[in-house]
């Protein structure tokens, strides 16, 4: 299975024809968080439908750039990995959206307490296991920012640790495009898109591209 995973959108409609035709050739499209540029579902359903229009195999989670009405359009769609399992040709999804608390009041911001909360929701089932997280984990190359400093979640790498998922896919440190490990977990923050994107290939074993258009 190919996927290609995108991230921070921020409500960007206009793809150039590398970015169309890897959306077209995708078995699906992974958007791990801020669809939105601060939008509401209007906002969403304009970049979903932008993206659909060339793929409709999606799955996401909301990002902490998107209003708490864009998870409910994600839910009505019945494409969100926000705490909920989803299964695709035998591959395990599941995903928390948002962020914890920031310096810079975002709207969608979780205290520990709610984001242990929805990580509790996951029940590790049969296949390979995809764990989709707006937010990178600490201390890895997907989380560093441009001064040198870790902005990732101890809770996500702690969730890692423990279950230790085949795939991470987040974004959210845009700056910090780039894969890594924890343990035998393969991390990806594909950057921001549509400029920058991951494709997956998942067979006996995970291969990894970042792209640019």
């Amino acid at each position: 299975m190919n996927i290609l995973a995108i991230s921070d959108i921020h409500g960007r409609i206009n793809y150039e024809a590398k970015v169309l035709d890897t959306l077209t050739h995708a078995d699906l499209v992974v958007i791990c968080g801020d669809i939105t540029n601060f939008g509401g579902n209007k906002e969403a359903i304009e970049v979903l439908n932008a993206i659909r229009g060339f793929n409709s195999n999606t799955l996401a989670i909301p990002g902490n750039c998107d209003r708490l009405e864009v998870l409910d359009v994600l839910r009505l769609e019945k494409i969100s990995l926000h705490g909920e399992m989803k299964e695709y040709r035998g591959v395990i999804f599941f995903g928390i959206g948002g962020s914890g608390h920031t310096p810079f009041n975002t709207p969608q911001e979780y205290s520990d307490y709610e984001i242990k909360e929805i990580l509790k929701k996951y029940k590790r089932k049969d296949g390979i296991q995809v764990f989709v997280s707006h937010t990178p984990p600490i201390n890895t190359r997907v989380d560093k920012t441009l001064m040198g400093l870790h902005a990732g979640s101890k809770l996500i790498r702690e969730f890692i640790e423990m279950y230790q998922p085949d795939l991470c896919l987040c974004g959210h440190i845009h700056e910090a495009r780039n894969s890594d490990h924890i343990g035998k977990t393969i991390i990806v923050n594909p950057g921001p898109f549509p400029k920058n994107f991951a494709r997956i290939s998942i067979t006996d074993k995970i291969d990894v591209e970042l792209l640019t258009a």
